[in-house]
């Protein structure tokens, strides 16, 4: 190998080298606003004490309930003219007084915050004013000394909002809560302490969409959420709200970790991803058994009308889902902003049994189930808007012995008329023991109005500590477990650095050490034909066998040779690929500009002044305005980067070499040189790369597109060796055996 060769090679691999260390360098500097450097104080335990007594038993008084309402992602928007701001108003007049319960909580998306044709944010005065409008045509910011109705930020509501003193930071001015940071609410009942603490996900500089669909807390955040969590400490039940659920958020650290701060929450509320689409997000819950709570996610008022009730019940939580009774969901709204809603629509008897549990949602770490088994009564809310004909009661099918009777009342709260609790609680006595063998029992419960409205309640219950299994991963509960942040950095880093090491340093340094690269390549051809041929014979006898068993030992043969065929076959060509300057070099030039460059720079911000409305989206993060944004969004721009790098880099390399190179002269063009294939490869370019370069230069400007490495310029590169490899050169099958020797060589 001569000296240039050998220091070429030397050049590549130092070369890789500094440019990983520097990506090291840049994503250990993305990451620092999540961690706190100063001396850390030793780990307080997080474990909420025990406040429960075995003292109450759950008999038929009508004390001992909490009930709160949980909605999210409102979406109020001046353009779409279905749900919204209508679903949003019946909500207020029909459902809320329908419960009337202690506490209100809405998780974020106030608003949509977007344009006409939905593609440029923007945050819309008009949608705040008509959500604060709403809210004061109620007494809802009055009661209970304004503790009753608690609201967030969501990623529409900071969708381009610089920063929390930004002008067009319209919670501030128009939310009930004014305070974009969250809130800390304490509810203190004769029987209990209930702490509500609510943390904002939404990046603290809000960049527009599409950058904003993840969300994190830094260390001062982290420092924050961990006060008040503090201040919670000795509540009976912590329930944590959030708008973005734990698996879209990063969780940075001030003295604790997340999940140990979260040890002592019952219930992570939070909204975000609505339904998702195709039924993988109607159950987005899952139980986090290591830290000990519940992560339930809400369907969206916006187009599906979906609330949530909670009653803790002597310290036992339970919720019922529940849609608006309204005659179309999404409801018309053509009036837009416009539209008033002053009267409530009939609606159905709400069912929440509280005793027995439903065994699916159990709390062992933080709830005294030991009273289930001790209770002796079955216990129900059944909220209704005109008096309930009658309740029945079946378990396992067989109708209970002893009717329901009510037990309810209006228990005031405040000074104020309107200021009373429903706890509408009907109860039937039972003997739990008849129960207890250890098997799932079905609890039925059919409350029927005067109108005639009707609601079948069905709760699975066991008398024990053990749980139901819930069986929704394929309904959400997967997507609930698991942690995108690790999910998105790990797939980027190992497809970049396999992409980087198998498809350009190892068959460059490979290409070096050759002595003679055409000899080489013409020993490769050779034994990929008898590959080849080898496969072509196992083909043959596979189709003439007699015996099933043997045809299946054949065809595991044929698979295992073809798969060792297209391995080398595809080694070879990569080394091809070093060999042909204007093909590797740019390749390589984009490889490595990914560990140091930014994907691309624009205007992240454009309601942002001067240069603050200019940031710089690298793969670990976005630095804007002198500071990093470790937003997750960065992980997945990369990664979509990465992937159409590393399938140009894998199909460029066999489309510019020749057929012979891999297969015997034959009259049939290969299937990745037909026309469908080269156009396949053309729509990915347009669709993976060119949609989301134009998307990028709408929303970001073109100056996204000059300055967009990751982006524009790969869009473009990839557009010319495309042209050059599958349209320019010849490709009928007279002039394949012309490529090899025309293109630009280092063999010598």
């Amino acid at each position: 190998m001569s000296r240039h060769r050998i220091a070429n090679t030397v050049g590549l691999v130092l070369a890789t080298l500094v440019c990983w260390m520097y990506g090291l360098h840049l994503y250990r500097a993305a990451n620092r606003p999540l961690y706190d450097d100063s001396e850390q104080v030793p780990t307080m335990d997080t474990v909420a004490p025990d406040t429960h007594t075995m003292d109450p038993v759950l008999d038929d008084s009508n004390d001992g309930i909490l009930t709160f309402v949980h909605a999210s992602d409102l979406h109020i928007s001046k353009y779409v003219a279905t749900g919204g701001l209508v679903h949003f108003q019946h909500f207020l007049h029909t459902a809320v007084p329908l419960v009337s319960p202690r506490l209100v909580v809405v998780t974020g998306d106030l608003t949509d915050g977007k344009d006409k044709q939905k593609l440029i944010s923007q945050q819309q005065i008009d949608e705040w004013q008509a959500y604060k409008h709403a809210l004061s045509r109620t007494d809802f910011g009055q009661r209970f000394n304004g503790t009753f109705y608690r609201d967030q930020r969501g990623n529409h509501d900071c969708f381009n909002v610089f920063s929390h003193l930004s002008d067009e930071n319209y919670f501030g001015s128009y939310s009930a809560v004014g305070d974009s940071s969250g809130y800390m609410l304490r509810i203190d009942e004769p029987f209990g302490t209930y702490s509500f603490v609510a943390s904002d996900g939404c990046p603290r500089h809000g960049f527009a969409r599409p950058l904003n669909f993840f969300g994190y807390l830094d260390a001062r955040d982290m420092q924050l959420l961990e006060s008040r969590l503090d201040q919670a400490r000795g509540s009976s039940h912590v329930f944590m709200l959030n708008h973005y659920p734990v698996s879209t958020m990063v969780y940075g650290k001030y003295r604790r970790e997340f999940s140990e701060l979260v040890r002592q929450v019952s219930v992570f509320l939070c909204g975000h991803l609505h339904e998702l689409v195709g039924g993988i997000g109607a159950q987005l819950q899952a139980y986090k058994a290591r830290e000990g709570y519940w992560e339930l996610e809400i369907g969206d008022m916006k187009e599906h009308a979906v609330y949530r009730v909670y009653a803790v019940d002597h310290d036992l939580v339970s919720f019922v889902d529940v849609r608006l009774p309204l005659p179309q969901i999404p409801m018309p709204n053509p009036e837009l902003l416009d539209v008033r809603v002053e009267a409530p629509v009939p609606h159905p008897p709400v069912v929440l049994v509280t005793n027995p549990k439903d065994a699916r949602y159990l709390l062992p770490k933080h709830e005294p189930l030991e009273r289930i088994r001790q209770s002796t009564f079955i216990r129900m809310l059944v909220w209704t808007d005109v008096p309930v004909a009658r309740v029945e009661v079946r378990i396992d099918g067989q109708l209970h012995p002893h009717p329901a009777v009510f037990r309810g009342t209006e228990r005031q709260v405040g000074n104020s008329v309107n200021e009373t609790v429903k706890t509408p609680l009907w109860a039937a006595p039972w003997d739990p023991e008849l129960y207890n063998d250890g098997n799932v029992h079905e609890l039925e419960v059919v409350a029927t109005d005067t109108a005639g409205k009707s609601t079948t309640s069905r709760t699975p219950f066991v008398i024990g500590r053990d749980s139901v299994p819930l069986q929704n991963d394929a309904r959400g509960g997967w997507i609930m477990q698991q942690s995108f942040s690790s999910m998105f950095q790990t797939s980027a880093c190992v497809s970049y650095i396999l992409m980087t090491l198998c498809l350009l340093v190892i068959p460059r340094v490979y290409f070096a050490t050759l002595p003679n690269f055409s000899s080489w390549l013409s020993e490769r051809s050779v034994q990929h034909h008898k590959d080849m041929a080898y496969i072509r014979h196992l083909y043959t006898l596979c189709c003439n066998a007699d015996s099933l068993v043997v045809r299946a030992k054949l065809g595991l043969a044929m698979l295992a040779a073809r798969a060792k065929f297209l391995v080398w076959t595809q080694f070879t060509a990569q080394v091809y690929l070093a060999s042909v300057p204007w093909l590797f070099w740019p390749g390589y030039f984009f490889a490595m500009g990914m560990c140091v460059l930014p994907l691309f720079t624009g205007r992240l911000i454009p309601s942002a002044r001067g240069s603050d409305a200019v940031g710089s989206v690298y793969a670990y993060g976005i630095y804007i305005s002198h500071e990093w944004s470790p937003l997750l969004d960065s992980w997945t721009y990369a990664l979509a980067s990465i992937v159409s790098l590393g399938m140009l880099l894998v199909y460029l390399p066999v489309a510019v070499a020749s057929p012979s190179m891999f297969y015997a002269p034959r009259a049939k063009r290969p299937w990745y040189r037909t026309v469908t294939i080269r156009v396949l490869v053309v729509v990915f370019v347009l669709v993976y790369l060119g949609a989301p370069t134009l998307m990028t230069a709408y929303t970001y400007g073109w100056v996204s597109v000059v300055f967009g490495y990751g982006r524009g310029w790969l869009f473009a590169a990839a557009c010319l060796a495309l042209y050059v490899a599958d349209w320019r050169m010849p490709v009928s099958l007279s002039n394949y055996a012309r490529i090899l020797p025309s293109m630009p060589s280092e063999s010598n």
